[in-house]
């Protein structure tokens, strides 16, 4: 027997599913996304830092937000059908005494079911409708989407466990910006989907962060993070997942190669890529004085692979978090070139990762699906420079120009200073002083610069200097950072 609240949210789920197939729809009624952009740019005062305000705020609507059941995706377990690629490894958690491994049996066959795959493309779609609905003038910046959705296992009123699914973050672009090197933070670089999708989500973990730290319990309550045993950083709570959308492959090396013999060898030695100047160019090709003065932007399928050893979070989250990574990535339109940017992006960098890697860390595999397309059939000239950023707890959508890397005059939302982004560096770095300074690290706020923030972060920085040795001994080419651009301050 299922609760009267889980029949309804899955009579929702069907709603969404038809609106889906018909490629129409009007999104789910919008719920409680009220929470003011964090404004940033903080000055200097007395203890080094001036005092933010108070995050009750936040924390409230965030908390209200929650409370306010999102009108889809909810997906029972117990009536999900198996499939036979994982039959021997549910039978073998189902004969297994350890809760975590048949967790994973279980998560691992709901990851790979067709429902899985609709309701990712449903809910991604219907949430950039429903927020796109009082501004039609910017839906054809869907042809290139991609969104993170939070997964998590929850109980109804009889104790039947469902899963839950949330989009959390949600991004669009696909092109980098063109112009020269800003040194203040305030510029945003990359607008490929799932690196703006990916900016976004790490606003949302700040806002979790902010959560977990308020003096409010309800507001820890309602935040995804809790405290590990294992260290100080924390973790997601249990039977909680991110998944990834996107509608358009991820530029770089897995869209543009289609491999029919030696395929490892062929991973091995891929390049890495960078886009310059509207242009895909291998990193051998590099010319050294247009990348120290202009914008240029390592390829979305190489930070992709990146991640599937140094997690999202990136350097300064570290601080607070442990890794989190990807555990499935719905991939729209061609079936063949989602098996090969599977196999690119699990296997390219390699074996043998156990014996290196720190606590946490790990070589994560991603379950790459095929999944349906949804959006306008072509992208008009007027929306190809422009991007789209929200995460949870966004009022509106915020339009940036990625030609020049700022946010665009008639967007929905403008809340920086000079129409930077609330994606950009700075933005991100007064979040993260605000969390330190909540959850009481002080010797964060001490460091100088947002670079010195982020060399900090020892571990995640040994991390990803394994990943750029792994690269280079795989003759793909250095992994080019630009440390300049990130050495201003509060």
């Amino acid at each position: 027997m299922t609760s009267t609240r889980a029949n309804a949210s899955r009579s929702t789920e069907t709603t969404a599913l038809t609106k889906h197939s018909r490629d129409r729809g009007t999104g789910f009624p919008k719920f409680m996304e009220d929470q003011d952009s964090l404004k940033y740019g903080a000055p200097r005062g007395a203890a080094g830092i001036r005092k933010y305000p108070p995050a009750s705020r936040e924390s409230e609507q965030l908390v209200s937000e929650e409370a306010e059941e999102e009108t889809a995706s909810i997906l029972q377990l117990e009536n999900e059908p198996g499939d036979s690629q994982l039959g021997d490894e549910l039978d073998a958690g189902k004969q297994d005494d350890d809760s975590d491994e048949d967790h994973k049996a279980q998560s691992l066959n709901v990851w790979i079911s067709d429902w899985h795959k609709s309701l990712m493309a449903a809910i991604s779609s219907e949430k950039f409708d429903s927020l796109l609905k009082m501004f039609p003038d910017f839906y054809g910046c869907k042809s290139h989407m991609a969104a993170f959705v939070l997964l998590r296992e929850l109980l109804d009123t009889a104790s039947v466990p469902y899963q839950h699914y949330k989009v959390v973050a949600l991004g669009t672009g696909r092109s980098c910006c063109s112009e020269w090197l800003r040194y203040n933070g305030t510029m945003v670089h990359d607008y490929h989907a799932i690196i703006i999708a990916r900016r976004a989500l790490k606003r949302f973990l700040y806002k979790q962060l902010l959560l977990f730290f308020d003096a409010d319990p309800k507001a820890k309550e309602n935040s995804i993070f809790e405290r590990s045993a294992d260290g100080p950083q924390l973790q997601l709570k249990p039977k909680t997942s991110l998944h990834l959308y996107t509608n358009q492959c991820p530029d770089g090396v897995a869209n543009r190669f289609y491999f029919k013999v030696s395929r490892v060898n062929t991973w091995m030695t891929m390049k890495l890529q960078y886009h310059s100047k509207g242009l895909l160019v291998p990193v051998p090709n590099l010319n050294q004085s247009l990348w120290g003065a202009k914008v240029c932007c390592m390829s979305a399928s190489d930070k992709l692979c990146r991640w599937t050893v140094t997690g999202l979070q990136g350097a300064l989250l570290s601080h607070f978090i442990q890794p989190l990574y990807i555990s499935s990535m719905v991939l729209a339109r061609q079936k063949l070139l989602n098996e090969e940017m599977s196999e690119i992006t699990n296997m390219r960098l390699g074996d043998g990762w156990e014996d290196v890697l720190p606590p946490f860390y790990k070589k994560h595999t991603i379950f790459c699906l095929y999944g349906d397309y949804v959006g306008p059939s072509s992208t008009s000239k007027q929306h190809v420079d422009l991007s789209i950023n929200w995460c949870l707890g966004d009022e509106n959508v915020e339009v940036l120009d990625s030609v020049k890397g700022f946010v665009i005059n008639g967007s929905p939302c403008v809340s920086g200073p000079g129409f930077s982004s609330r994606l950009c560096k700075r933005a991100l770095y007064s979040y993260f002083l605000r969390v330190a300074e909540l959850s009481e690290q002080s010797y964060l706020l001490d460091l100088p610069t947002y670079h010195s923030v982020k060399m900090e972060a020892v571990v995640y920085q040994k991390v990803k200097d394994l990943v750029k040795q792994r690269f280079l001994s795989n003759r793909a080419g250095p992994w080019i950072s630009k440390e300049l651009v990130d050495l201003f301050s509060s």
